[in-house]
């Protein structure tokens, strides 16, 4: 969900910087994620009843998953609000998170795929969408053991002053605390290679956060919605280094609220030409991920950036 700067939206930093965040960071781990999903309902409830944002989300989530009826894309609305406040704000639960109290959070399948490449001393790259609380799959697995590294990009270009200097400078603060390495696209391509030569693992997402300037090589693929750029990295990274390339989604859970399914890793075309080998393995990733965003569009972040940009354009044209 892409927001915008604003009086209010400052004073709102102010609220959730400081008197939510001393409460949630207290509270069990499981308990915090619900408090702010809770925030992310009541947000959707009276955001609902004035339409805006909330009609065109619903709107967003017709046109990714037409078949969904009234009630489905009320519920879609909803979990966009819920998705938005839970992946802001997760890192607020992080302090608490351990290695005994993550399953009550997060319930992690596949990690079968995972050890096996490391033990045969492959690095592994994970892709992961925007879909859910991104950097909660990070810090589970890091609390797990894991030699995590995350090519991630945190930037306070366009925010005011207090988004600068409250909400900017505290999640630097708190994402230094994850027990992973986070570096940036670009500069940090580098240490992300030797970190894959190594036996490490990458996380890094396969698709554009909103708002998010597109960063190294991109190819256009069929997608729910439309068609979408979406990054040639991960499965660069792979080819590069031999590392396998496992895709990983985030979904709900059944006795925690997030379930992060970690799949065995995809076949490398028998081709030469690498880049060709990159684009069918990065299709591959997106056709799962396509099913998944068209299940729950509201989990999506760039759900309204994909169907409006899309509009906007096809408007131009």
């Amino acid at each position: 969900m892409k927001v915008s700067e604003s009086l209010g939206r400052d004073l709102l930093r102010l609220v959730v910087w400081y008197p939510l965040r001393l409460v949630v960071e207290r509270l069990p781990p499981r308990t915090g994620v619900a408090l702010l999903a809770r925030l992310g309902r009541l947000h959707a409830a009276l955001a609902g009843r004035r339409g805006g944002r909330a009609d065109r989300l619903r709107r967003a989530a017709a046109t990714v998953a037409p078949t969904l009826d009234a009630a489905a894309r009320e519920a879609q609305m909803v979990a966009a609000y819920e998705t938005h406040y839970v992946n802001q704000l997760s890192i607020f639960v992080f302090p608490r998170l351990t290695r005994d109290n993550r399953p009550s959070v997060l319930a992690i399948e596949g990690r079968e795929h995972l050890d096996t490449a490391l033990c045969a001393g492959r690095g592994v790259v994970l892709p992961i969408g925007h879909f859910g609380p991104t950097q909660l799959p990070l810090t589970a697995l890091g609390l797990c053991g894991y030699p995590m590294l995350q090519i991630g990009f945190l930037s306070d270009a366009g925010l005011s002053f207090i988004g600068r200097h409250v909400a900017f400078r505290l999640r630097r603060i708190y994402e230094g605390r994850i027990p992973a390495a986070i570096v940036p696209p670009g500069s940090g391509t580098r240490r992300a290679l030797e970190h894959l030569r190594a036996g490490g693992v990458v996380m890094t997402t396969a698709d554009d956060g909103p708002g998010q300037l597109p960063f190294g090589r991109h190819a256009d693929f069929d997608f729910p919605g439309g068609r979408i750029s979406a990054p040639l990295g991960p499965a660069k990274l792979a080819l590069a280094t031999g590392a396998a390339l496992c895709p990983a989604f985030l979904g709900p859970g059944q006795d925690a609220p997030f379930r992060l399914t970690i799949e065995a890793p995809l076949e490398v075309p028998a081709v030469s030409d690498k880049n060709a080998a990159g684009r069918a393995m990065t299709k591959d990733f997106l056709d799962r991920y396509a099913a998944r965003v068209a299940a729950m569009p509201g989990w999506w972040h760039g759900l309204e950036d994909h169907v409006f940009s899309l509009a906007q354009q096809h408007a131009r044209d």
